[in-house]
C-alpha cells in the first residue's frame, strides 16, 4: 500500500492542535488520520514520530491537544492489528502521562482505548494494567476533574475490574481507599451510575470474610448511604443517559452486591419505611425485597421481627392523609398507595419464601400469632353487620386476606397451620350468617338488615385459593397428604359440604335480594370460590364427582334462567369457561365427561326460540364462550349448531340466520386455528345442500337475510375444505341445481351463449339456487376439479347479463383461478370463453337492439357513436357494469392482459357524455337523457374501486384467489397516463367529476409508494379532485381516502419535495377541508396534515402561516372534541413557528 505524503496528513494534525478551530473540524481531522492508519497509508510509527514535538512540548495547551489527538486516533483504530512493541510503547507513554495533570484527558482517552482492545488485535498486558491502576490511584484526583473527565476515570476503573480482575486481586488497602475517594461526593448522574457499578464490582471481587469487602464494608456503605433515596433534580428535557430509575436500580444492585452490607443496609431501609415520602417508601420496599434474596436467610433471620412489624405497618396502617399530604392529587394518592401496598406484599412474600425454610415455626408464629392479625380475624368471624364494613375499611380486609394468602400458599406446612388456626371458625361464621339470611327470606319479602358475613366469605375464599396453589405446586404423589393425620386437605375436606352449600346459596339468594354494588361483591366472591373448588387438579380435588357436577349445574342454571341479572350471568359464564380450560390443562378425563354432559351439551342444545326463555344472542354467546374451553368443546358446540341449522326442525328464518352467523363467523374461524376442522366443514356443507333443496321446494330460500347468510356460510365452509372435499361439495351442488333449475340446463352444456342469442327466462327460485352455487365456486381452490364447466359458465353468464352480482363473483373466481376442468385444459380455449363473455357484456350494455358489437368496437369506436348506443334499462346496465368490474378484478389479480379490454370499455363509459351538448330531441324522446348517462358513468367510475380494492366476499387469500405480486402497482402505472390525459381533455364538468371519482378510487387503493413515485404528475390533479369532490356530500368517503394519500406523501421525503413545489394550492385546499361539514375525520386529518407541513423548509412555508392559523382558530369552535384538540395542536405548532 503506497504511503501518503507527509504534507497531506500533517495539516490534519495542525488543525486538531489549533484550539481556535471549530469542533467539527477537529473531529474531521481525527477521522481523516484514523482512516489513513486503518488503510495502512500512514503507519502509527510515522505518525507518532512526526507528532513528537506536540507530545513533549512544554506548552501545556499544545501538549494536551497532541496527546488527546493520539488517544482519539487509538480509539478509532481499535480493530487494527498492532504488534507487541507498539502496544507496549503506547502503554508506557499513556501511563506516564497520567501524572501530567495538564494533559490528563488525552492520557485517560488513550488508556481507555488500550484497555478496550481485544487480544486478537493486540492488547495491553496484565502487568501494564496493574501499573496503570497503581499510577492512576496515586496521581489522579477524580473529584477535582470536570464531569467529562470523571466519567472517563470511572470507565477506566470499571473496565479494569470487569475485564482484568487478576490485576486487582493482589492489591491492598490502597484500592478501596482510592475508590472511596473517587466516588465520594459525586453528583453527576452519569458518573454516579458508573460509580455505583464500580462499588458493586469491587465488592464482588473480594467475597472472603477476611477480604477487603468485609473490612471496608462500613466505610463504603457510609458513602453509598448519602445517596439513598435517590433524589433526582434534573429536568425531563436534560440530555442524560441516566434516569432516576436507572440510578435507583444501580444503587440497589450495589447495596445487594455483598452480604457484608447487611448490618448497615437493613436498619437504614427499615427506618426509611417510616418516611412520609411515598417515593422513599417504594424504594425501601424494593431494596428490602432484593436484600432478602441476596443476603440469605441466615443473615436476614435476625431482622425477621423488625421486617414483619414494618411491613405490617405499611400494609395495614397506611394513612390516607399521610399519602395525600405528599401526593398532590387524589389520583396520585391512589396510585402511590396501591404501589406501596403492592410492593409491601411482594416483599412479604419474598421474606416468607426465602426465610421460611430455615426456621418455619418461628416465622409462622411471628405472623400467624401476631396480636393484630389474630384480633382482626376474630373480629371478622364474630361480626354480625353487613360484610363490606368489616374492620371499618374494606381495603384493610383485602390486605388481611393478602397476608393470609401469602403465608398459606408458601408451603404445605404453612397452609396447614393457617387452616388449623382460622378456617373452621370462618366457615362456621359464614354458615351462621347465611342461616339468618335464609330464615329472613322465608319470613318476609324485604331485604335483610343483617346480611351474610362478607369478611368471613372473603377470607375463606382466599384460603381456598392458597390451598389450590399448594396443590398445584405438589408435583409428587398426593396420597401422603391425604393420609396424614394433620394436613390442610383434611381440614378442607371436613368443611367442604358446608362450604359448597353456602357458595351455591349465595347465587340463589342474589336473585331475590336488592341489587347493589355490595351484592355484586358477594356474588363475585362466591363465584370465585366455586371456580377455585372446581379447578383443583383432579388427583387432589376436594370435590367428589357428585359435588363437582352439582357446582356445574348451579352455574349452568344461572346461564339458562337468570340472564336478567347481567353481572351474575357474565360471572357464571366466565366461571364455566375457566373451569373448562382447567380440564384441558390438567388432562382431567373424569371431569371432562361431566363437564361435557352438564355444561356443553345443555347450553349448546338449540331448539325453536319459543321453547326457551333465554334470548338467542345470549344463548349463542354462551355457546361460543363455553366452546373456547378447548377444541373438543368447540367441536361439540359446532355439531350442535349444525344440527340446529340443517335438520329442518327450526322454521324461524331469523333464528337460522343468527345460528349461521355464529357458526361461520365465530365457531369455524376459532376451530380453524386449531386444525382438524375440514371433515366437520365437509359434513356441514353436504347437509346444508340437502337443507337448501328443501328450502327451495318450500320457496323459503329467498327469505329476508337467509340467503345472504347461507351464501357467506357456504363460502367459508368450502374455503376451509381440502381439494378432495371441495370436489364432493361441487358435485353435490351441481346435482342439486341441475335437477331443480327451470332453465334449459341441457342446452347450456352444448355451446357458449352467442352475442345475439336471447337470454333465457328464469324464476326467483332459480336466482337463489344460482347464488348458492356461486358461493361454492367462490370458495374453491385452483386445483379442485369442476364438472361441466361449460354449463356453469353459461349459467352464470345468463344471470350476469341480468345484473346478478353473485354470478359475476363466480365467473371472476373461475377466470382468476383458471379452475381445473378437462373441457378447458388449454388456456387458449378459456381465453376464447372470456372473450365471448366480455363481448356479450359490452353488447348488452351498449345496445338496446340486437346490433352486434365486438371487443374491437369497445376499443376503437369514437365517443360520439358510443354515446348514441347507450340506452335501455339503466339500472340493469349499472349492475352489469359492476359485474364486469368483478370479471376485470379476477383477470387483473392473476395478471391477465384482457383486463385492458375491460378498462378501456369502462373508460368509454366514463366519457360517454362528452357529446351530450349536441344530443338530439329524437334521442330525448327515446329516454336518453343526462341522468341516464351520469348514472352509467358513475357506475363505471365505481367499477375501478371494485377492481383496485380488497374484498371480503370474493377473490381474496381466504378463498384461494391467485394474486400476482405488485398487480395494483402495474395497473396504477398503466392507467395514470390515460386518466391524466382524459381529465385534461375533458370540457364537460359532469364528465370531469366522474373521471375524478374513478381517479380517486385508483389513487386511494394503490400502494402509497407507487403513488409517491408518480407524485409530480398526479399531485395537482389529486388536489384539484379533492377540491371539486368535497363540494358534494356523496363523495365524502372518497375525499377522506384521498386525504389519507396526501398525508402519506407528507411522511415521505420525495412526497414532501413535490408538496413544497405546490404549497400554495395544497394549503388552500386543506384550509377549506378544515371546515368540511360532512365528515369529522376529514377535518381532523386536514388539521394533522397542516401540522405535518410545519416540518417543510421554513422559507417555503412561512408565508402560509397566517392562512393556516386562521383556519386552525376557526376549527377551535368545532362541535367535535377530537377536531378541537387537533386545532389546538395546529395553532400551537404554527404560533411557535418563527
Amino acid at each position: 500500500m503506497a504511503k501518503v505524503a507527509v504534507g497531506q496528513w500533517v495539516p490534519h494534525v495542525e488543525a486538531f492542535v489549533d484550539v481556535s478551530r471549530p469542533p467539527a473540524q477537529h473531529s474531521a481531522s481525527v477521522d481523516a488520520l484514523a482512516a489513513l492508519v486503518n488503510k495502512d497509508k500512514l503507519s502509527l510509527f510515522d505518525l507518532v514520530s512526526k507528532m513528537e514535538m506536540y507530545l513533549t512540548t512544554t506548552d501545556h495547551i499544545v501538549r494536551s491537544r497532541g496527546i488527546l489527538l493520539l488517544g482519539e486516533i487509538l480509539c478509532r483504530i481499535s480493530f487494527k492489528q498492532l504488534d507487541v512493541n507498539a502496544i507496549s510503547t503506547l502503554s508506557d507513554f499513556f501511563i506516564s502521562r497520567l501524572s501530567d495533570w495538564q494533559a490528563l484527558r488525552g492520557a485517560l482517552v488513550g488508556c481507555l482505548a488500550l484497555l478496550q482492545r481485544k487480544q486478537t488485535v493486540g492488547s495491553i498486558i496484565i502487568a501494564d494494567v496493574k501499573r496503570l491502576l497503581e499510577i492512576f490511584l496515586q496521581n489522579v484526583q477524580v473529584q477535582s476533574l470536570a464531569a467529562t473527565d470523571r466519567k472517563l476515570c470511572f470507565q477506566i476503573l470499571n473496565y479494569i475490574l470487569d475485564h482484568y480482575p487478576e490485576a486487582v486481586k493482589t492489591m491492598g488497602d490502597e484500592l478501596l481507599y482510592g475508590i472511596c475517594e473517587a466516588i465520594d461526593e459525586e453528583k453527576d448522574p452519569e458518573c454516579l451510575k458508573l460509580s455505583f457499578h464500580l462499588v458493586e464490582a469491587v465488592m464482588k471481587l473480594f467475597p472472603d470474610p477476611s477480604g477487603l469487602a468485609a473490612q471496608y464494608a462500613n466505610e463504603v456503605f457510609e458513602i453509598l448511604s448519602k445517596y439513598y433515596p435517590i433524589y433526582f433534580t434534573h429536568g425531563v428535557g436534560d440530555d442524560l443517559d441516566a434516569t432516576r430509575d436507572d440510578l435507583s436500580k444501580a444503587l440497589m444492585h450495589t447495596i445487594c452486591s455483598t452480604p457484608y452490607f447487611e448490618p448497615f443496609a437493613i436498619p437504614l431501609l427499615l427506618d426509611k419505611l417510616s418516611s412520609s415520602l411515598p417515593l422513599a417508601k417504594l424504594d425501601s420496599l424494593k431494596y428490602l425485597d432484593n436484600c432478602i434474596r441476596c443476603y440469605g436467610a441466615n443473615r436476614m433471620g435476625r431482622h425477621a421481627t423488625n421486617i414483619w412489624l414494618k411491613l405490617k405497618e405499611v400494609i395495614f396502617s397506611l394513612s390516607i392523609d399521610q399519602i395525600l399530604s405528599t401526593s398532590g392529587s387524589s389520583k396520585d394518592m391512589e396510585k402511590n398507595k396501591n404501589q406501596i401496598v403492592s410492593e409491601a406484599l411482594t416483599c412479604l412474600k419474598t421474606a416468607v419464601t426465602h426465610m421460611g425454610p430455615s426456621d418455619e415455626d418461628r416465622l409462622i408464629n411471628l405472623i400467624l400469632l401476631d396480636e393484630d392479625i389474630v384480633s382482626s380475624i376474630h373480629s371478622v368471624a364474630s361480626e354480625e353487620t353487613s360484610g363490606l364494613t368489616s374492620l371499618q375499611n374494606p381495603i384493610q380486609l383485602h390486605a388481611l386476606g393478602s397476608v393470609i394468602s401469602i403465608l398459606a400458599e408458601s408451603s404445605a406446612y404453612f397452609c396447614t397451620r393457617v387452616l388449623q388456626a382460622h378456617f373452621a371458625r370462618l366457615v362456621d361464621s359464614l354458615e351462621i350468617s347465611a342461616g339468618r339470611e335464609t330464615q329472613h327470606l322465608n319470613n318476609c319479602s324485604g331485604p335483610s338488615s343483617g346480611a351474610i358475613n362478607y369478611g368471613s366469605l372473603y377470607l375463606s375464599v382466599q384460603m381456598l385459593s392458597s390451598c389450590r396453589e399448594v396443590a398445584l405446586a405438589c408435583k409428587e404423589d398426593f396420597s401422603p397428604i391425604k393420609s396424614a393425620k394433620e394436613s390442610w386437605w383434611l381440614i378442607l375436606d371436613e368443611k367442604m359440604d358446608s362450604l359448597i352449600h353456602l357458595l351455591q346459596s349465595l347465587l340463589t339468594i342474589e336473585s331475590q335480594s336488592v341489587q347493589s354494588a355490595v351484592r355484586q361483591e358477594y356474588v363475585s366472591c362466591a363465584v370465585k370460590g366455586l371456580i377455585i373448588l372446581a379447578t383443583f387438579p383432579e388427583p387432589c380435588s376436594p370435590l367428589s364427582a357428585n359435588a363437582y357436577e352439582d357446582v356445574l349445574l348451579t352455574l349452568t342454571s344461572v346461564i339458562m334462567s337468570k340472564y336478567e341479572n347481567v353481572h351474575l350471568w357474565r360471572l357464571s359464564l366466565k366461571a364455566l369457561a375457566s373451569i373448562g380450560s382447567s380440564i384441558l390443562e390438567f388432562h382431567a378425563s373424569q371431569k371432562e365427561n361431566i363437564y361435557n354432559k352438564v355444561v356443553v351439551d345443555k347450553i349448546s342444545f338449540l331448539d325453536e326460540p319459543c321453547r326457551t326463555s333465554i334470548p338467542l344472542n345470549l344463548r349463542l354467546e354462551a355457546c361460543f364462550e363455553v366452546g373456547t374451553s378447548g377444541s373438543n368443546c368447540m367441536l361439540r358446540v359446532a355439531k350442535s349448531l349444525e344440527e340446529a341449522v340443517v335438520n329442518g326442525r327450526i322454521k324461524c328464518t331469523e333464528y337460522v340466520v343468527n345460528l349461521l352467523e355464529c357458526y361461520c363467523g365465530r365457531v369455524l374461524p376459532w376451530l380453524f386455528t386449531f386444525g382438524g376442522v375440514n371433515e366437520l366443514a365437509l359434513n356441514f356443507a353436504m347437509r346444508l345442500w340437502n337443507e337448501i333443496r328443501d328450502l327451495a321446494i318450500s320457496d323459503r330460500i329467498g327469505s329476508q337475510g337467509l340467503l345472504s347468510s347461507l351464501m357467506m356460510g357456504m363460502k367459508l365452509v368450502v374455503g376451509i375444505c381440502t381439494e378432495e372435499q371441495q370436489s364432493l361439495i361441487v358435485q353435490k351442488a351441481y346435482d342439486t341445481i341441475s335437477s331443480m333449475l327451470s332453465l334449459p340446463v341441457k342446452s347450456m352444456t352444448q355451446h357458449l351463449l352467442t352475442v345475439d342469442e336471447p337470454i333465457p327466462l328464469y324464476s326467483v327460485r332459480d336466482t337463489s339456487l344460482m347464488c348458492m352455487f356461486s358461493s361454492v365456486i367462490v370458495g374453491l381452490r385452483p386445483q379442485t376439479p369442476v364438472p361441466d364447466m361449460l354449463m356453469m359458465i353459461n349459467l352464470f353468464t345468463v344471470f350476469l347479463l341480468k345484473g346478478q352480482i353473485p354470478a359475476a363473483h363466480a365467473l371472476a373466481s373461475i377466470f382468476n383461478k383458471n379452475l381445473y376442468n378437462s373441457e378447458f385444459s388449454h388456456e387458449n380455449k378459456l381465453d376464447k370463453v372470456i372473450d365471448t363473455i366480455l363481448e356479450r357484456c359490452f353488447s348488452t350494455i351498449s345496445l338496446q337492439s340486437n346490433m352486434k358489437i365486438s371487443l374491437s368496437y369497445a376499443v376503437r369506436s369514437d365517443d360520439a357513436n358510443f354515446s348514441e348506443s347507450l340506452s335501455g334499462s339503466i339500472e340493469s346496465k349499472n349492475d352489469i357494469i359492476s359485474g364486469l368490474a368483478w370479471l376485470g378484478k379476477g383477470l387483473l389479480m392473476r395478471g391477465d392482459e384482457k383486463v385492458k379490454d375491460v378498462s378501456l370499455f369502462l373508460l368509454k363509459c366514463l366519457c360517454s357524455d362528452q357529446s351530450l351538448a349536441g344530443i338530439s330531441s329524437h334521442q330525448e324522446e327515446h329516454g336518453i337523457n343526462n341522468s341516464s348517462y351520469a348514472s352509467l358513468a358513475t357506475s363505471a367510475a365505481d367499477a375501478f374501486h371494485v377492481m383496485m380494492s380488497d374484498s371480503e366476499v370474493c377473490l381474496n387469500k381466504k378463498f384461494h384467489a391467485r394474486i400476482k405480486p405488485l398487480y395494483k402497482q402495474r395497473f396504477f402505472s398503466i392507467l395514470m397516463p390515460i386518466f391524466l390525459s382524459k381529465i385534461k381533455e375533458s370540457t364537460v364538468m359532469t364528465t370531469k367529476l366522474v373521471l375524478y371519482r374513478a381517479f380517486g378510487h385508483i389513487i386511494s387503493n394503490a400502494p402509497v409508494p407507487a403513488v409517491i413515485t408518480e407524485a409530480r404528475q398526479i399531485l395537482l390533479v389529486m388536489v384539484d379532485s379533492l377540491a371539486k369532490l368535497s363540494q358534494d356530500v356523496k363523495y365524502k368517503d372518497l375525499v377522506y381516502s384521498l386525504l389519507l394519500v396526501l398525508s402519506g406523501m407528507l411522511m415521505d421525503e420525495k412526497g414532501k419535495e413535490c408538496i413544497v413545489e405546490n404549497i400554495h394550492i395544497i394549503v388552500s385546499v386543506l384550509t377549506q377541508l378544515v371546515s368540511y361539514p360532512h365528515m369529522m375525520v376529514v377535518r381532523e386529518t386536514a388539521l394533522q396534515c397542516l401540522v405535518a407541513m410545519s416540518s417543510l423548509p421554513h422559507s417555503k412555508i412561512y408565508r402560509m402561516r397566517p392562512q393556516i392559523l386562521q383556519a386552525a382558530i376557526k376549527a377551535l369552535d368545532d362541535k367535535k372534541r377530537t377536531v378541537r384538540q387537533e386545532a389546538v395542536r395546529c395553532r400551537q405548532t404554527w404560533q411557535s413557528f418563527a
